[in-house]
């Protein structure tokens, strides 16, 4: 899979905040990740460029990477300590006019235990999860749960694993939001 995508961003010429990243195709897999980090529309981080091969791998000729914050952070430990509330309608914004072009597009959950760095972040995924739960694909994680039982982060994760059903629901009532 070429690297072409749609890059949707808000904030410095950079970019602080990033809403997607979208290589249109015909079968189509989402991706919820923890935050953006570097990639935009011209060039793949590290993430990217193991996201797109999860997606070729399982049969996925696009995908569209979304994140539970929108702002960009090269680490997750100095991501902000709030969540800024503007961005996220911005963020969840994005990710319906992206469902809307693809009704049928699978969705993996693939964030790790990053979610537990910031509060808001659980309540994000459980806002985005609202915003996807009448797509018609199915949720998706790669491999088995983390030891914490979080859906596992690209990066970390052997291609080996490959992508496996997820039970989305199960998981919030695990949130405990």
């Amino acid at each position: 899979m070429n690297y072409s995508v749609q890059c949707v961003e808000s904030g410095k010429a950079q970019g602080e905040y990033r809403f997607s990243l979208v290589h249109p195709g015909k079968r189509m897999l989402f991706v919820i990740g923890l935050n953006p980090s570097t990639a935009d529309e011209s060039h793949p981080d590290r993430t990217m460029l193991k996201v797109m091969k999860f997606a070729e791998n399982g049969g996925y000729d696009g995908f569209a990477m979304f994140n539970l914050s929108a702002e960009r952070s090269t680490n997750k430990y100095r991501m902000s300590e709030t969540l800024n509330e503007s961005r996220h309608r911005e963020n969840l914004s994005a990710i319906t006019k992206t469902a809307e072009l693809y009704p049928d597009a699978d969705i993996l959950v693939a964030f790790g235990n990053g979610i537990m760095v910031r509060p808001y972040l659980k309540r994000c995924f459980k806002e985005i999860y609202e915003v996807l739960k009448d797509n018609g694909g199915r949720w998706k994680k790669i491999g088995a749960l983390t030891v914490k039982g979080n859906p596992r982060h690209p990066l970390y994760a052997s291609f080996s694993l490959g992508l496996n059903d997820f039970d989305v629901v199960g998981y919030i009532a695990k949130l405990h939001l």
